[in-house]
Formats: C-alpha cells, sequence, structure tokens
C-alpha cells in the first residue's frame, strides 16, 4: 500500500449498502490537514503531507478527495495488480474531479470580473466621477506632493508616510491597508510628469488644490502603482479624512473620532444602573473597528442610553464629551483578541465580544466600577458561559478540548489550535508547511456535549473555561466538526448548501446562558437569550422534539 495517498477500512468491516448507489464517497480536508470522516469510515492510513504541499491551504478547503464506487474492505485479500488498479482509477477520478472544479472556480471568477466591468463601464468611460462622490470631493482638503529623485515609489507607501507625518504623539495612525482602500475608493489622483509645469503654474499661491484640478487629474486605480519622476501625487488631507463632511465615503476605512449615536433596535434581557444585558443579533459587530466604524453595538447603546433608558446613561455616555477611560486594561478575556483599532474611547464599557456572525448573551458596563469588576469575574474564569452550536458531524458526549490557540502563521485573521511541535502528526492529519510558530499558544478549554445526532448534522452544548479569539469555531474545526455556516474554519460546500436552501451565511453559534456576579452587589445572576429564527428553523429540522425544549 506505500503508493496509495489515503487507504480506507469499514468500521464495520462490510461495505455499506448503499455504496454503490449513493455514488462516490467523499471525503474534505481542511486547512489544518484534519481529514472530514463519513460516518461508516475511519482511516487506517493516511499519507496526506505530499497533499499539503501540493496544493494551496486556500484550495485544500475548496477541494474534496472523491474517491469511487468500489469500496476497500479490509477483511478481504486483494492481488497487487488489482489493488494497483483500484488506486490508478481513484486516483485518475480524484484528479478529474478537482481539475473540474478548479476550471468552473476560474470561470465563475473570470465572469465575475467581467460584470463588475460592464457595471463600471458606463461611468468610467468618459473618465469623469459620479455626481454623488464629486459633491463630497469638492468638500475634501487635497494636498499634493511631487516625485523627485529616480521616482518608482509606491502610491500607497508614499500615502502612508504623508498621512502620518508631523506631530503624530497621541493621534491614530492611518495604516497602509487604510490607504491602499482610499486609493481603491478612487479618493487618490495623480498628474502625469508632463503636466507638472501647468499644475504648478495653477497652484500658484494656493495651498489648496482646486476641484477643477482634480475634476482633470487621473484617479489612481492600484496601490501598487508606480510613481514616475516628477509626477504629482493629490491627497486628502489628514483632516478632511477625519471630519463629518467626508463620512458617507470614508467613514468604513478612517476611525472617528468619537462614537455616532445611532437609533438600532435591541433586544435587552436586563438593565441596571450599573449594566446592561443584551441578546445581540446576528450581523452586528460588538465595537467600532477598521471596516466597521458604525452600525455597531456599541452606536446602538449609545443612542439607546442617551435617549431611552429608565436607569440614565450612565458614565461613558453621561454627556457629549466621550471619557477616556485608556487607564483600565481590560486584561484576561480581551488580551488576545484582535482589537483592530486600540482606541479605548471606541469600545466603552466593553467587557467580552461575540463575533459578527454569532448570537446570544453579552453584558455591557455602564461605569468604570462596574466595568473593572465585571473584567476581573471574567479573567478569573468566575463566569459561567454556555453556547448552542449546529455542527457538521457528531462530536461526541462529555468532551473536553484543551488545546492551546494562537494566531495563524499565514494568514494573520485567523486563529488555530497550536500544534505541539514535539508531538509526531496523527494519522489523518496534514503537518503545516510554511513559517514555523514562534508562540505556544494560549491555554484555551472547551466542554462539549452533542445533545441530538441525526447522522450528518448534529446539535451541541458548549461551555468553555477560557474566552480566547473564535475559540469554540476553533476547537470543532480542529475537532474534525465544524460549526455550520462558518465560512472561515467550516466546510465550503455544506455552507453553500445551507446559503441557498435556508438564505443562511453565518456560523449557527448562539450564546444561550451567562451565568455572573452583579459587579455592585455580588448576587448571582443568570440569563438566557432566546435562540435566533434562522437557526432555530435548523434546529427543529435535525431534532423535532426541540420545540419541547427550552433554548
Amino acid at each position: 500500500m506505500a503508493d496509495a495517498l489515503i487507504l480506507f477500512t469499514h468500521t464495520s468491516r462490510t461495505p455499506p449498502s448503499s455504496a454503490s448507489s449513493a455514488g462516490p464517497t467523499m471525503i474534505h480536508t481542511d486547512p489544518v490537514g484534519i481529514v472530514r470522516r463519513h460516518p461508516s469510515l475511519t482511516i487506517c492510513d493516511a499519507k496526506l503531507g505530499k497533499i499539503a504541499q501540493n496544493f494551496d491551504l486556500d484550495e485544500i478547503l475548496e477541494n474534496e478527495l472523491m474517491f469511487g464506487d468500489e469500496t476497500v474492505d479490509g477483511d478481504t485479500p486483494s492481488t497487487e495488480d488489482a489493488g494497483s488498479k483500484r488506486r490508478g482509477s481513484r486516483r485518475h477520478k480524484s484528479e478529474g474531479k478537482k481539475q473540474r472544479r478548479k476550471n468552473q472556480m476560474k470561470k465563475e471568477r473570470l465572469e465575475k470580473q467581467r460584470r463588475q466591468k460592464d457595471d463600471t463601464a458606463g461611468e468610467a468611460s468618459d473618465g469623469r466621477m459620479n455626481e454623488d462622490d464629486a459633491d463630497i470631493l469638492k468638500e475634501i482638503h487635497f494636498l499634493s506632493w511631487e516625485a523627485s529623485g529616480d521616482g518608482g515609489e509606491r502610491a500607497d507607501s508614499v500615502l502612508v508616510d504623508l498621512l502620518n507625518g508631523g506631530d503624530m504623539e497621541g493621534a491614530v495612525s492611518i495604516s497602509r491597508s487604510q490607504c491602499g482602500t482610499l486609493i481603491s475608493n478612487g479618493c487618490v489622483f495623480f498628474v502625469p510628469a508632463g503636466n507638472s509645469a501647468e499644475f504648478r503654474s495653477q497652484m500658484e499661491g494656493l495651498d489648496r488644490v482646486p476641484f477643477h484640478i482634480i475634476e482633470q487629474a487621473s484617479p489612481i486605480e492600484r496601490k501598487s502603482h508606480s510613481l514616475d519622476p516628477g509626477s504629482i501625487l493629490l491627497y486628502p488631507s489628514r483632516e478632511s479624512l477625519f471630519s463629518a463632511m467626508s463620512s458617507s465615503l470614508l467613514s468604513n476605512f478612517i476611525p472617528p473620532t468619537e462614537i455616532r449615536r445611532q437609533d438600532i433596535p435591541l433586544d435587552i434581557l436586563f438593565e441596571d444602573e450599573h449594566m446592561i444585558v443584551l441578546n445581540k443579533k446576528a450581523g452586528m459587530v460588538v465595537h467600532p473597528a477598521a471596516g466597521n466604524w458604525d452600525g455597531t453595538l456599541v452606536n446602538a447603546i449609545a443612542h439607546y442610553l442617551t435617549n431611552k433608558s429608565p436607569f440614565g446613561a450612565g458614565e461613558f455616555f453621561e454627556d457629549a464629551d466621550q471619557k477616556d477611560h485608556a487607564e483600565f486594561d481590560d486584561s484576561g478575556e480581551n488580551q488576545n483578541d484582535a482589537v483592530t483599532n486600540s482606541i479605548p474611547t471606541l469600545r466603552p464599557g466593553i467587557v467580552h465580544r461575540l463575533d459578527k456572525g454569532t448570537t446570544g448573551c453579552l453584558v455591557v458596563a455602564k461605569s468604570s466600577e462596574a466595568l473593572a469588576a465585571l473584567s476581573e469575574s471574567f479573567a478569573k474564569r468566575r463566569v459561567k458561559k454556555h453556547y448552542i452550536a449546529v455542527v457538521i458531524g457528531n462530536p461526541g458526549e462529555d468532551r473536553m478540548i484543551d488545546k492551546p490557540i494562537g494566531r495563524h502563521p499565514i494568514h494573520r485573521q485567523r486563529m488555530r489550535v497550536v500544534p505541539d511541535p514535539s508531538a509526531s502528526v496523527s494519522r489523518g492529519q496534514v503537518r503545516l508547511t510554511g513559517p514555523k510558530s514562534t508562540s505556544k499558544g494560549r491555554q484555551a478549554i472547551s466542554y462539549i456535549h452533542t445533545m441530538q445526532y441525526d447522522g450528518k448534522l448534529g446539535i451541541v452544548k458548549i461551555q468553555i473555561a477560557t474566552g480566547r479569539t473564535h475559540q469554540i469555531r476553533v476547537h470543532l474545526q480542529d475537532h474534525g466538526t465544524p460549526i455550520y455556516g462558518d465560512e472561515v474554519y467550516g466546510m465550503s460546500d455544506w455552507n453553500r448548501a445551507l446559503a441557498k436552501r435556508r438564505g443562511i451565511t453565518r456560523p449557527l453559534l448562539h450564546a444561550q446562558r451567562l451565568e455572573i456576579n452583579h459587579p455592585i452587589t455580588g448576587e448571582r445572576m443568570v440569563f438566557e437569550a432566546r435562540v435566533a429564527d434562522d437557526m432555530m428553523d435548523v434546529i427543529k429540522a435535525i431534532w423535532p422534539a426541540s420545540e419541547e425544549i427550552s433554548l
């Protein structure tokens, strides 16, 4: 069997009765290399290291390893020639399936690009911006910078230096990624070197670039645009980026200086003068951060507390001027969280967080005293958090997962279970190639119990003793039973089916129960949040009796 990529044997030692009619058996892999097992299959032997080197990690996620109708019976001896034929046939079918899928994905990607070009061709063909963007750009203070020397500098690199130059002590820095977004949004222009003399004559005695010059200039289309010697870069001033007049165009990329109070409905479970407990809805980010500077839970709370709350606005929103509580360090629960921008006034009262797609119980402090007490409770693990999830497969009953979690060495926005460098690769796993981990990760403990399993999907209850970023999602993925609908850590074909059949494009994860001590009185309090309707519909399909159970 030395040449086999993977050898499977049935747990029952007999071929399944539906093997011939059900078609090929589909085995999936994920970015960490865990082999997805069909319920009736177990891995007997696997040489997946070679596969991991042949494919990009993202590509592995998008492909399936396909095996033919023939099954390998562990008790049935076969000749070497017959075995070679079977292996060759399976490998041929696997490669053919993967190639067809890659071709289809490429075709869809090219078609999407063509449609995008067609959509913008009418507006862009005459070289002019649309009226809405023009009205906004008229109010922005544009500055100029001329490339000298040998030139060849990247536009986004120059922009970073220009926007972050001068006295920046205590100011929010603008990242290279945000500068790239400004360029992509059509907010940065250039004058070719051949027209620079005319530009200088028009700018004589002016410190602001007139809008008629902006209209005549060419927008920079790529952040990697190389600036030739003598060409002139036209860019928004730093003050314009932070001003309200440009917010409609730039607010998703440049941080605001204060929280925008927005009238967004909230599902409030409890409130007093010290704290507020909510059932967070799906699709809502907890606090402002890059890409989501408004429309967050904090924006909604700011409006509610200052306009509707019967218990008062609380310390953080009691007047128009945001109070800076930067001296507070929310260590423990959030210490390893990927806070995109650590402006403390943009996350007042936030003790813990839920991912954007996750629903359920979340507590927010209304005063510094309550914030300190609640954060201490989270850090010292006095808080009990219970979740419900719909997963692919069956994680088992009463399982404890104690595996450290750290940032992925390649995909920096993802987390992963940090492998033990001294441990050998176990069967069914792929050793990741790429940069070696320099961190042991942080301890993460999850307790998992399967309440119902229908042969494909499971309903599980999870209790976590720690609060690491993406902890439940990462632990379940590493366990081989990812959360249904999770586009980052889940299984793409299952997610597509969920989106097509039910219109759900989020992880089916819900923070169902929260047990905490009141931050002032010390009273033990228990809060429960109702499962969202879209997730409840899936649960009922798996477990009809769940209607009689309080979830």
